[in-house]
C-alpha cells in the first residue's frame, strides 16, 4: 500500500496556513475598506460631474448653515474652557451631576455648552478639559454619554421649521432629545463618586488665549467642514447607486422610514428630510428625533477625533450614540402619538 511521504505531508500543511491566511486577508476590514474605496474612486472617475456636484452641496451646506451657526458658539465654549469658566458655571450644578452620574462639577458645564451649541462642542470640552488634567478618563467617558447633544438652532430652525415646516414638531424633538442625553447618562454612568477632580482646571492668564481660541475654533471648524463634504457625497453616492429607489420598488410606500434610517445613518441633516417624507407623521418626526441623536457618521467621525486622546474608543462612541437615539425614539413617538391632532 503507498504512504504519502512526510515531505509531502508538510507541503500539504504548509498550504493549508497559507489558504487560512490568504482568507483572513481577504475578508479583513483593511481588505474590504480598499474595496470600497476603490470602486468609490472608480464612480467618481465614471461620473465626476456628479460628484463635482455633491462636493459643492456639501461645501454649500457648511458654509451657509453650519458655519454661521456654530463657529460663534464653539469660539465661546473654546474661551469659556481657557479661562477657567468651567469651575464657575458648574457649581450650582454640582451636587445633581455627582447624584446622579458620579461626574465631576465640570461636566454640567461641558453639557450645557452641548445643549446650546450643538456638536461636536461637547465632545471638545471633554477633550480640553482632560488634556487639562480636570476629568479623568472615567468621568470623560461618563461624560461624553449625556454630553452629546444637537443644538436648538439645529432642531428649532432647521428641522422643525424649514424641514417639517412646523415649529410643534422641533419643540417636541427638541425636548425629547435633551431627555433621552439625560436618560442615557445615567445608563453609562460611573459606578462610584469617583471624587472631585485631582487637579483643578486653572485660567489661563497668557495674553494670547484670545489669539489660542480663534485659531483653535477655526482648525475645528474646518475639520467639521470636511466630515459633512464627504458625509454629503457618501449619501448623494447611495442616490446614484439607487439605493432609495431600490427599497421604493421593493417595498413601496413602507420603503420611506428605512431610507430615512440608511441616509440618517451617514449624514442627519440628509436623513431628517427623508423623515418628513413618512406618511405617518408621529413615525416621521420619531425617526426625526432618533436620527438626530444618533448623529450620523459625520457626528461619530467628529467626535472620535476629539474624545480618542481621552481614551474613548469608536466602538464606545456608537453605542452610546445608539442607546441615546433608541431612548429618544421611544420619547418622540409617544409625545407626536399622543399630540398628533394638534401637529
Amino acid at each position: 500500500m503507498a504512504t504519502i511521504s512526510s515531505k509531502r505531508i508538510g507541503t500539504f500543511k504548509r498550504n493549508q496556513v497559507d489558504f487560512g491566511r490568504l482568507k483572513k486577508l481577504v475578508f479583513s476590514p483593511k481588505t474590504l475598506a480598499t474595496v470600497l474605496l476603490v470602486l468609490f474612486a472608480v464612480l467618481m472617475i465614471v461620473n465626476p460631474k456628479y460628484y463635482l456636484d455633491a462636493t459643492r452641496r456639501g461645501l454649500s451646506l457648511y458654509a451657509t448653515t453650519v458655519l454661521p451657526s456654530l463657529f460663534p458658539f464653539y469660539f465661546c465654549a473654546m474661551l469659556l474652557t481657557k479661562i477657567g469658566a468651567a469651575k464657575t458655571l458648574s457649581l450650582m450644578f454640582e451636587k445633581p451631576m455627582k447624584k446622579l452620574y458620579h461626574t465631576p462639577k465640570e461636566s454640567a458645564y461641558i453639557m450645557i455648552l452641548s445643549m446650546l451649541s450643538g456638536y461636536p462642542v461637547g465632545a471638545s470640552c471633554i477633550k480640553e478639559l482632560y488634556l487639562a488634567s480636570g476629568i479623568s478618563k472615567e468621568d470623560a467617558r461618563a461624560i461624553s454619554s449625556f454630553a452629546s447633544t444637537s443644538g436648538p438652532i439645529f432642531i428649532l430652525g432647521t428641522l422643525g421649521t424649514a424641514i417639517f415646516q412646523n415649529a410643534a414638531v422641533g419643540a417636541i424633538v427638541l425636548v425629547s432629545h435633551y431627555l433621552a442625553a439625560f436618560f442615557n447618562g445615567f445608563i453609562f454612568r460611573n459606578k462610584k463618586d469617583n471624587g472631585d477632580s485631582i487637579v483643578s482646571v486653572q485660567a489661563q492668564t497668557t495674553d494670547n488665549v484670545l489669539g489660542e481660541s480663534v485659531s483653535k475654533s477655526t482648525l475645528a471648524m474646518l475639520t467639521l467642514g470636511g466630515y459633512i463634504v464627504l458625509a454629503g457625497i457618501l449619501v448623494d453616492t447611495l442616490s446614484f447607486l439607487g439605493v432609495d429607489k431600490a427599497l421604493t420598488r421593493m417595498l413601496g410606500d413602507n420603503a420611506q422610514p428605512i431610507v430615512a434610517i440608511i441616509f440618517g445613518a451617514v449624514e442627519m441633516t440628509r436623513g431628517t428630510i427623508e423623515c418628513s417624507k413618512c406618511d405617518y407623521l408621529p413615525l416621521g418626526i420619531a425617526l426625526a428625533s432618533l436620527i438626530v441623536s444618533f448623529g450620523g457618521l459625520s457626528v461619530i467621525l467628529q467626535s472620535h477625533a476629539l474624545l480618542s486622546p481621552c481614551g474613548i474608543k469608536l466602538s464606545q462612541i456608537v453605542l452610546r450614540k445608539l442607546t441615546q437615539s433608541v431612548i429618544s425614539f421611544v420619547i418622540t413617538f409617544a409625545i407626536a402619538f399622543s399630540f398628533q391632532r394638534f401637529l
